[in-house]
């Protein structure tokens, strides 16, 4: 791609990301972001092949730094301690919950955007590689051997945004859980997912 397309490319990505944290992701159009970006609506296509891809990569930009954390997850196995690890990847995925839960939702309700979701059976990016970590302790025999991975990652995962909807017990207090209370989810789960005697 020559300078001038990556320099739309970004463009595009920049004002979809501004105009999702304006109108929401559902209000949020290829229409608008065109109009927004100052770009025809078949500039944006010829960079972007459909909304959800757009919007995948606007979230991924954003987040660029917590997916590269997660990715280096599974050679974790081994070291510090389970609970550690999990207790750190539950948190740098908790920075994620202000840009991937609406998306999440918006994904139920666009058909344009459902286009994004994973084919059944599969559990890719971070809850993909917080499966493979799990597997990785399984073999190293610190988490039990006959517990599912993907069923798993999918609780815990679960737990984290379960944990985000609490309301806050002060008015400073951040809409993100606070770190004393994803160390005692997971020691809660790891009761669960400890070897068997």
């Amino acid at each position: 791609m020559s300078a001038r397309g990556d320099a739309t490319r970004s463009k595009l990505v920049d004002t979809t990301i501004r105009l999702v944290s304006e109108l929401g992701y559902a209000k949020t159009t290829t229409r608008a972001i065109a109009q927004a970006a100052g770009v025809a609506e078949g500039t944006l296509y010829r960079h972007f092949p459909d909304k959800a891809t757009l919007f995948a990569e606007a979230v991924l930009q954003q987040n660029q730094h917590v997916v590269d954390w997660i990715d280096m997850l599974p050679a974790r196995a081994g070291t510090a301690t389970v609970a550690a690890n999990l207790t750190d990847c539950l948190t740098h995925l908790a920075t994620l919950r202000a840009d991937i839960l609406p998306l999440e939702l918006a994904i139920l309700t666009d058909p344009e955007l459902a286009r994004v979701a994973p084919p059944p059976g599969t559990l890719p990016g971070p809850p993909g590689r917080l499966a493979e970590y799990l597997r990785a302790e399984q073999n190293l025999g610190r988490l039990r051997a006959d517990a599912n991975a993907d069923h798993s990652a999918v609780v815990l995962l679960a737990l984290l945004f379960g944990m985000a909807m609490k309301p806050p017990t002060t008015p400073d207090q951040s809409l993100l859980p606070a770190l004393p209370d994803i160390a005692d989810a997971v020691d809660i789960i790891l009761k669960g997912l400890a070897p068997r005697p």
